[in-house]
């Protein structure tokens, strides 16, 4: 025990294993001072970049749906463009044996202001009666590609005016009317329960060409 204590004790009193310790306790003191010094580099970054809030619809029925913000685009231009088309032509492609189920989905891609004042126009132009009376299928397609011509914000919400020209045939067992329209559709971005896709028409106008 003795022989062990006196070997412990000249291995503390040899300088060569001092300087070892002394270095060794650098080392670990400048590797704690190096992580600690990291650390709080990373705290005052989250401090400073705080994630971005994420919101989520829940409505029972269905799945959890993020909320993007109304100012921000939620699709490409591409995507919003297809799905513009998709629901200016919706309205088009009527028949008068199926027009009331046509017309009640063709209306769900639209706001409340956006489908009456749209219907409103519809009948008072004629042609809807002009449909029934003359037991009349109509089909619609784009003449050429939608184009965006404006985008802005109108009531904390991004907006897009957008363009596309269209040809609408009419037909029954006697005649064949076919018409150039000129379609410019106000889209608006929405969280509305309603409006899925994040987008809803708001406002459309046809002009014969």
């Amino acid at each position: 025990m003795q022989n062990q204590h006196a070997a412990i004790m000249r291995k503390l009193s040899d300088p060569d294993f001092q300087a070892s310790l002394v270095n060794k306790s650098l080392g670990l003191v400048v590797g704690l001072s190096v992580l600690l010094a990291a650390l709080v580099m990373c705290l005052a970054w989250i401090w400073t970049h705080p994630p971005t809030p994420k919101y989520f619809i829940v409505d029972g029925r269905n799945p959890p749906r993020a909320i993007t913000a109304l100012d921000s685009p939620i699709v490409s231009d591409a995507e919003l463009l297809n799905w513009t088309v998709r629901a200016v032509l919706a309205p088009y492609n009527v028949n008068y044996h199926d027009y009331p189920e046509e017309l009640n989905t063709a209306g769900r891609r639209f706001t409340d202001n956006g489908w009456k004042t749209f219907a409103d126009s519809y009948i008072k132009s004629g042609n809807f009666d002009a449909m029934k009376k003359g037991m009349l299928l109509c089909f619609a397609q784009a003449q050429r590609s939608a184009v965006i011509t404006e985008s802005k914000i109108v009531g904390d919400a991004l907006a897009y005016r957008i363009q596309v020209p269209i040809v609408q045939t009419c037909q029954n067992s006697n005649q064949i009317n076919t018409q150039n329209l000129m379609l410019t559709a106000l889209v608006l971005r929405t969280n509305a329960e309603d409006h899925l896709d994040g987008l809803a028409v708001e406002q459309l106008v046809a002009v014969v060409q």
